[in-house]
């Protein structure tokens, strides 16, 4: 796979956020709220997509904003490839 540009980054980032909170409401859990920053929303999704067995755990001591929203644009980007 080829590795992601940070402006595309971004727009799959914000698209993976879109997509694990739509799923998380399927699931019954609602995770947006408009007063919480992204990065806890961005935490938020990671956890429940890793709970849910969609996306692979980062190890502890990787776990932090910049990791997991690059795992969170990749897991997008293989979606919209899979979907294709």
């Amino acid at each position: 796979m080829k590795n992601i540009v940070k402006k595309d980054e971004d727009k799959l980032f914000k698209k993976a956020l879109e997509l694990g909170c739509k799923l998380s409401e399927m699931q019954g859990y609602h995770i947006v709220d408009k007063s919480l920053p992204q990065p806890v929303i961005a935490k938020a999704v990671y956890l429940f997509l890793v709970q849910v067995r969609l996306l692979s755990p980062l190890p502890l001591d990787k776990t932090n904003g910049p990791n997991i929203k690059h795992r969170l644009a990749i897991w997008m980007k293989r979606n919209i490839d899979s979907a294709h």
